[in-house]
């Protein structure tokens, strides 16, 4: 009986260890599969010829809001039925995620023949875009190359290059893109890594062709010996940098960027058919708002307007353009890809719980609490598209918007005091408030001891009651035998609708107190 459960035993331990086995065997095969499918091969021949081309222009710093432009006239050109697409690029580089995604939308492009015509620079992200593109076209004095990523250092307040191992990410990223386009992933490498060495010799197979290229990290302690030999641009603490002529020479770049005319001779291509997708006057104004001053200046000058408008009730002028700077904001954040509706409601919900405070709900405490947070939610979240920072360049984006609202809260105090102080005479504005300062015929008479004596007023006088018309915080209107005049509270807000009485009248301020 015992040898019975033994060999039972035995016989399911067996099929434990096989069942194990095969799926160790089966996981590793897919890894590999994986791994070897990782770096897709998206090199192809260039077509005879073209029917519709179409050139993107792409320029400036790389931020969401030309990622948002260039995804659009992407989608266009799809649209259009484009065969041949040039992407002009002349770029100094940006956020590493946004040049990424452009660069492999590029790269996975199937509808059309991909051209990138380099002018005057491809630097960081742009050359990373120009990677993800089937052939590069490059001015001989052009720039090309050092993809140093860079973050913000809180423990020092400033921008340092990343960590080694954040590094490595970026680097295979750029191995995968030059590899998927036949280009030499130790280059793309060098590109981004300052401690790898690229060493070149002549290709046994093709000696006045393209070298062969090997990368070494400079703490190897060996290097290649003879025939390879380091190229001139590649050396230690040095981002790989290239001009047009060598980038053509070491086969990063397939030519050299011509005039219009030429370049449709060489891709056989009729010029008037051309379609040219350039920034238009929107595009323009949005990444004008979408400047970090324009952006501090636009949410200073809403949280004025509005001020205003709480000091002086009842003329709707602050309101209106407190309304139209929200609008100028969201809508450029809009058109640059980093807000959607849910900034939107964050946004009126706040300002909902701001007014419930001022009009429903006396004093202030948590709506009046819960409305700022929500619109300073609203405005950060605005800035990023993303909830909660991830990655180091989320946390540099955070940062940054965080950042921009905290200058514009500084400078709106400062605003709010001078304007206190100066409300009075400063033009415009002082027509916006009630004048302390009374006409000599209606200034206070004095009696015997110098005290003042309360001077009459033609409509109203001590101790008459009314009703608020509008709501008194402090200043407001209030009716009195069907005349609507300027009064003024004793201090404390007063809603619209409320008994009121005149206990104090100055020349021609008259101020009440809620009965």
């Amino acid at each position: 009986m015992m040898v019975e459960k033994n060999t039972k035993l035995r016989i399911k331990l067996c099929k434990f260890f096989a069942i194990a086995f095969w799926l160790a065997v089966t996981a590793n095969a897919s890894a590999m599969s994986y791994q070897a499918s990782s770096v897709p091969d998206a090199t192809r021949p260039r077509p005879p010829q073209f029917k519709k081309p179409a050139v993107i222009e792409f320029k400036g710093e790389i931020q969401p809001q030309l990622k948002m432009y260039f995804d659009n006239r992407f989608e266009m050109a799809r649209r259009d039925g484009a065969d041949l697409l040039i992407i002009e690029i002349d770029s100094p580089g940006g956020l590493k995620q946004e040049s990424l995604e452009m660069a492999r939308k590029l790269r996975d492009c199937q509808w059309a023949y991909t051209v990138a015509v380099i002018s005057d620079e491809a630097i960081s992200g742009g050359a990373l875009v120009a990677l993800g593109c089937d052939e590069i076209l490059i001015d001989p004095n052009a720039k090309f190359g050092d993809i140093g990523e860079i973050g913000f250092d809180l423990e020092e307040g400033a921008f340092r290059l990343i960590e080694p191992k954040l590094e490595s990410y970026l680097s295979r990223d750029a191995r995968d893109l030059a590899e998927s386009k036949g280009r030499s992933p130790d280059l793309a490498e060098a590109l981004i890594d300052k401690d790898v060495l690229v060493y070149q010799k002549p290709d046994p197979e093709n000696p006045a062709g393209t070298p062969l290229f090997q990368s070494v990290r400079t703490d190897s302690a060996k290097k290649p010996t003879a025939p390879w030999e380091l190229i001139p641009e590649s050396g230690p603490e040095r981002f790989l940098t290239l001009s047009g002529q060598r980038t053509l020479q070491l086969g990063l770049a397939q030519g050299m960027a011509t005039t219009p005319a030429a370049l449709a001779t060489e891709f056989n291509f009729p010029v008037d058919s051309t379609r040219v997708y350039s920034l238009k006057l929107t595009d323009k104004v949005a990444h004008f708002l979408n400047n970090p001053i324009v952006t501090v200046l636009l949410i200073l000058f809403g949280m004025v307007a509005l001020y205003i408008e709480f000091s002086a009730p009842g003329l709707g002028v602050g309101g209106l353009l407190s309304g139209l700077a929200a609008v100028l904001f969201f809508w450029s954040r809009f058109l640059a890809g980093t807000s959607g509706w849910l900034e939107v409601i964050l946004f009126l919900a706040g300002v909902a719980f701001i007014f419930a405070e001022l009009f429903i709900i006396p004093g202030f405490g948590v709506s009046g609490l819960t409305g700022i947070a929500l619109l300073f939610a609203s405005v950060i979240l605005a800035g990023q598209n993303f909830v909660l920072p991830e990655t180091p360049e989320q946390w540099d984006q955070s940062i940054a918007s965080s950042f921009t609202v905290m200058i514009s809260c500084v400078a709106f105090v400062l605003a709010a005091i001078f304007i206190t102080r100066k409300m009075g005479s400063i033009p415009i504005l002082n027509k916006m408030i009630l004048s302390t300062d009374p006409p000599a015929s209606q200034k206070a008479s004095h009696d015997a001891s110098g005290k003042p004596t309360q001077t009459a007023h033609p409509l109203v006088s001590v101790g008459d009651w009314g009703e608020s018309e509008s709501l008194l915080r402090p200043a407001g209107r209030a009716k009195f035998n069907d005349r609507s005049i300027d009064v003024v509270s004793d201090g404390a807000f007063v809603e619209a609708g409320v008994a009121v009485r005149v206990i104090e009248i100055q020349g021609s301020i008259i101020r009440v107190t809620q009965v």
